[in-house]
């Protein structure tokens, strides 16, 4: 075997046991839950689920999870696992080699609202009058870098957003930063 075939068995090797370790922690949670769903809290962006919090605290709130899937990223540490709540309008990303939550997509089905009132749907302006100017915005991104914040537009109204872990190295944050 050459140098190169080595190395990249070796970085396989190493994703596939992280992974393997995020997904045994994930069915524990999943096993210890309650067999039948309760009435939920109505989930808050910044409260009850927030970037930075375990996994499992994640599926403990939200239950079960509708898909679970890998994401390659531009080298073994930017790998992520995506857990994916689509009847709850969230995905949820952690990054290889962490059981902390790096990235909450939220989605336009998302019904429940964000720390400070605002829901999808709300106006630019909605949005503007609780968490102030953003840093840099676009005819789509409304840009709030400080708080990992990145809220996606159209025709002025809030479709979907993107919450980040401060310094997180997840690629999605890095090709949002790009544009």
């Amino acid at each position: 075997m050459c140098g190169a075939e080595t190395l990249g068995i070796l970085i396989k090797e190493k994703l596939v046991k992280a992974m393997k370790s995020i997904l045994v922690a994930l069915m524990f949670c999943l096993l210890a839950g309650p067999a039948v769903a309760e009435e939920k809290a109505p989930l808050v962006i910044g409260k009850n689920l927030k970037v930075g919090m375990p996994v499992s605290q994640v599926i403990a709130l939200m239950g079960i999870p509708d898909k679970f899937t890998v994401n390659r990223g531009t080298e073994p540490l930017t790998d992520s696992v995506v857990i994916e709540y689509l009847n709850q309008g969230v995905v949820v990303h952690a990054v290889n080699k962490s059981t902390l939550v790096d990235e909450i997509e939220i989605l336009p089905t998302f019904k429940g609202s964000f720390a400070k009132g605002v829901k999808i749907g709300a106006k630019f302006n909605d949005l503007v009058a609780k968490y102030g100017v953003p840093k840099t915005m676009n005819a789509q991104i409304a840009r709030y870098p400080e708080q990992g914040m990145f809220f996606q537009l159209e025709k002025e109204s809030l479709v979907s957003a993107k919450v980040f872990r401060k310094n997180s190295p997840i690629l999605d944050l890095k090709l949002i930063n790009r544009y």
